[in-house]
């Protein structure tokens, strides 16, 4: 992954000539919300002043002082990384040069934005957590999820769903296609559920909805809307997604939540077995 697709939005940039007071540039901090200011001479990074920078010049009543003043009182190294570069080295980078952010250049050495090291790590973070296909949470997260609340109170309804005959859309029109269905699905998904709520990826063509505090007659109904939804998706490449669906309530049919998306997946099944495009549930 290149380190561009990663830029914190382009923080301010003053030219080297216009030659701003250190008070000048601390009004331009509360009226541009940024972390920093760049200084560029022909379109290149040459310093960078942050905002901790600008408490230490007002401390040591250096308000006055221009930028030129202020680069040759207090020099720095500043590091710089082209475009191109991969965000894992970045953030080695960071990490080995004690730094928060660094400064992201083009080819030709302009500026391009900042990358932030906090930016980079709660990336990681998403990314370990979450299914890089759909952007879905993955099995990993679910795992945590279910130490977090198997054996407490909260209700928990369990939607088990799979994606009937998949092995359809990646034989008759490619692997691409059937990427694109498992996007779809996934979409449908997301807009169905609530904040609070959490949808997995689970494996394959296979995805868990868990929906917090609410009976299974509303579980229920929240699985007939995703079925609706995904069944109504429109490809000029096939004519429908269907869809088989299980459902079961944690803690009513079972007080370990792993054994309540079995149960779930095991009603997914008899959906399969029955006929498919069906919604099952734990009577």
């Amino acid at each position: 992954m290149k380190i561009y697709k990663y830029i914190r939005h382009k923080p301010f940039s003053v030219n080297y000539e216009s030659n701003y007071t250190i008070l000048e540039l601390a009004s331009l901090f509360l009226t541009t919300d940024n972390e920093s200011i760049v200084i560029l001479k022909d379109k290149k990074p040459i310093y960078i002043i942050t905002n901790t920078d600008l408490i230490n010049y007002f401390l040591q009543k250096d308000s006055e002082l221009t930028v030129k003043q202020i680069m040759d009182k207090y020099p720095k190294n500043i590091i710089l990384i082209n475009k191109d570069e991969d965000i894992y080295n970045a953030y080695k980078r960071m990490r080995s040069l004690a730094i928060e952010h660094l400064l992201v250049i083009d080819d030709d050495g302009s500026f391009l934005g900042e990358v932030f090291q906090k930016d980079l790590v709660m990336m990681f973070v998403e990314y370990a957590l979450k299914d890089e296909l759909t952007g879905l949470n993955n099995s990993r997260f679910l795992e945590t999820i279910i130490q977090k609340y198997n054996g407490s109170n909260t209700h928990i309804g369990v939607i088990f769903l799979d994606i009937d005959d998949f092995k359809h859309f990646n034989d008759d029109f490619g692997h691409k296609i059937g990427d694109d269905v498992i996007k779809a699905v996934a979409d449908k998904i997301r807009d169905s559920i609530r904040e609070v709520d959490f949808g997995f990826r689970y494996g394959g063509d296979e995805f868990v909805i868990m929906i917090f505090e609410q009976n299974k007659e509303v579980v229920l109904k929240i699985a007939q809307r995703i079925f609706d939804k995904i069944s109504n998706i429109k490809s000029n490449y096939y004519d429908k997604i269907g869809v088989s669906i299980g459902v079961a309530m944690y803690p009513d049919d079972n007080k370990d939540l792993k054994e309540v998306i079995k149960l779930a997946d095991k009603e997914l099944y008899i959906a399969k077995n029955s006929g498919k495009g069906k919604i099952e549930s734990v009577n």
